[in-house]
C-alpha cells in the first residue's frame, strides 16, 4: 500500500513538472540502473555502504554495489532536509552521507565522537523514464556513475560527475574510462 501511495503522489507531481524533494517520510534503499546498456531488471543493482577506512572515532564508507562489497550493515536510509542518513541493523543512526564533489565517490561517515553538520546536497526527483524516483545531488540525477576501483578487494563505487576525457591521476583510484553512467533509484523499505 505504501508503495502504491508513493507512486501516485510522484505521478501527480511529475504531471506538474519535475519536483525535487528534500525530505521523505519513509525509509528506502538505493539501486543503480545502467543508463548505457540493458539491465536485467527495472530496479537496478543493490547499493550498500562499503568500507573506505577508519581512524580514531570515525569509520568511512563509500556507496558500493553489493556484488563488490557483499555486506549490508545499513539496511535502511532516510532523506531529511537534504541530508542522507543510514540506519544500522538495530535502527541506530550515527551515519551520514558526506558532501559529494565532481569526480568523487558518494561517501559516508559513522561517528559518535565528533559533531559535524551533515551534507545537504541530496534530493529525490521523478523521471519520465522510471516508475521509481531517483537520487539527485546538487539537483542533478544524471551525473552518477559506477566505477571499478583498483587495489586489494577493490569495490565498484558510485562516483559523481565523472568525465572519461580527464586523465586518471593515481589518487583517484579508478580509471574514468572504465566507469558507466547510472541512475540511482530510491527503493522503499517495507
Amino acid at each position: 500500500m505504501l508503495y502504491f501511495v508513493f507512486l501516485v503522489s510522484f505521478a501527480i507531481t511529475s504531471c506538474l513538472g519535475q519536483t525535487f524533494l528534500r525530505d521523505l517520510s519513509w525509509n528506502f534503499t538505493l539501486a543503480a540502473v545502467n543508463t548505457t546498456l540493458p539491465n536485467t531488471n527495472d530496479t537496478g543493482v543493490p547499493l550498500v555502504l562499503g568500507q573506505n577506512g577508519a581512524t580514531s572515532g570515525i569509520i568511512f564508507h563509500v556507496t558500493s554495489t553489493i556484488s563488490s562489497y557483499p555486506y549490508n550493515d545499513y539496511p535502511a536510509l532516510a532523506l531529511v532536509d537534504g541530508s542522507l542518513r543510514a540506519y544500522g541493523s538495530y535502527g541506530d543512526w550515527i551515519t551520514n552521507a558526506t558532501a559529494v564533489k565532481s569526480g568523487g565517490t558518494m561517501g559516508w561517515v559513522t561517528t559518535t565522537r565528533y559533531a559535524q553538520s551533515a551534507s545537504q546536497d541530496y534530493s529525490v526527483i521523478t523521471l519520465a523514464t522510471s516508475s521509481l524516483p531517483a537520487l539527485a545531488a546538487h539537483g542533478l540525477s544524471d551525473q552518477w556513475s559506477l566505477c571499478p576501483f583498483s587495489g586489494f578487494r577493490g569495490q565498484t563505487n558510485v562516483v559523481f560527475n565523472v568525465s572519461a576525457n580527464i586523465p586518471a591521476p593515481p589518487y583517484l583510484g579508478y580509471d574514468p574510462a572504465s566507469c558507466y553512467g547510472v541512475t540511482i533509484n530510491i527503493i522503499p523499505v517495507q
